[in-house]
């Protein structure tokens, strides 16, 4: 019973575990909410230690995309898939194995990116199933998800400038990005163009080469140096829980906006940097774009349409802050309520129906 109390606990609808040996794939798949649409996650790859830590990534990765879909205006629910394994793994009968579960779901669940997995990958899930989207234009989709992603965190950074600075403008401003890897390199270039200074840190030293070969005059730092780097803001686009309570202190920044998933443990945690003064603009509000795409292509909506829905990221999250400023209160918890208070009204769809 172990096992349904904690999906209780998380607030679940579904868990699926699956194995097919003869592929080497075994993995999680979790629906955490369905009241606006059918669930779309992530496909994670990683090689994990052990089933305990597979399961929590899985809940907390559908929990926040429960989150990103109720503040995106999308009509789609949050779930999550994550995989148990190591590059040398992946093929197409791997991934082929993958797309015959999710087709057996009817639509239960839709695939997209995530870290670990990419367009090839997802080109190889598609090729049994239809249920996968925000592919790239030689697959299919109507957009480079990357970019688009890109795009909608640095609409989200300049919202939350202009809460703090009074301005949008990008140019001197001090960022560190955390993590240069498909979506940190992408936002680098943005930064770059912006001509922001951008330091960055990533465990792979070739990426950091990489960026510092395109776009001089960006610096590098250590992974364990970025806490107590002084800058206006850091960006975190790596693996989750950067910010900590055991590590708040240390922080010199004056935001924190980025794309990483699970930036923040808890809310708590949020509390504590809206009283150090820090202002954390959630990730599942601004890292949004990939989701909006896929929207965009369930409903079949023109590609040209695309760019204004992008747009509204900004809008949105000044609106958030500016809430946030006014109820004196840490910006995830206003983007919690926020959540919370459109699910609670489709939820309540028809229940005060009287005869």
């Amino acid at each position: 019973m172990q096992i349904f109390n904690s999906m209780k606990s998380s607030g679940l609808e579904q868990l699926i575990y699956f194995n097919e040996e003869s592929v080497n794939l075994k993995g999680i798949l979790a629906i955490h909410n369905t009241l606006l649409g059918p669930a779309i996650g992530g496909v994670r790859m990683m090689d994990y230690p052990d089933q305990e830590t597979m399961f929590k990534d899985a809940v907390d990765l559908a929990h926040e995309m429960t989150l990103r879909t109720a503040l995106s205006d999308c009509d789609l629910g949050g779930g999550s898939a994550v995989l148990c394994g190591k590059p040398e793994d992946k093929d197409e009968a791997y991934f082929r194995a993958f797309g015959r579960l999710i087709n057996r779901l009817s639509g239960q669940f839709l695939a997209v990116m995530e870290v670990g997995t990419n367009s090839r990958d997802l080109m190889n899930i598609k090729r049994e199933t239809d249920y996968v989207y925000a592919l790239p234009e030689i697959f299919g989709g109507i957009a480079d998800a990357t970019e688009i992603t890109a795009e909608g965190i640095i609409l989200g950074i300049k919202a939350t400038v202009k809460q703090i600075f009074g301005h949008t403008n990008l140019e001197g401003l001090n960022c560190v990005v955390q993590g240069v890897g498909r979506l940190g390199s992408t936002l680098v270039k943005m930064l770059f163009d912006s001509k922001a200074k951008i330091v960055v840190t990533d465990k792979n030293y070739d990426k950091i080469k990489n960026i510092q070969d395109k776009f001089p005059g960006v610096a590098m730092i250590q992974p364990g140096e970025i806490i107590d780097k002084k800058c206006d803001l850091i960006i975190p686009c790596a693996l989750g829980n950067l910010i900590t309570e055991s590590n708040i202190e240390r922080l010199k920044c004056k935001i924190i906006a980025g794309g990483a998933s699970n930036i923040l443990p808890d809310a708590n945690v949020g509390d504590m940097l809206f009283k150090k003064g820090i202002v954390y603009t959630p990730h599942f509000i601004i890292d949004s774009g990939e989701l909006i795409q896929a929207d965009y292509e369930i409903k079949k909506r023109p590609k040209s349409l695309l760019g204004g829905a992008i747009q509204e990221i900004y809008g949105r999250t000044i609106n958030l802050l500016e809430m946030a400023s006014d109820k004196k209160e840490a910006p995830i918890r206003t983007a919690l309520r926020f959540a919370g208070q459109r699910l609670t009204k489709v939820a309540g769809i028809g229940k005060n129906v009287k005869f």
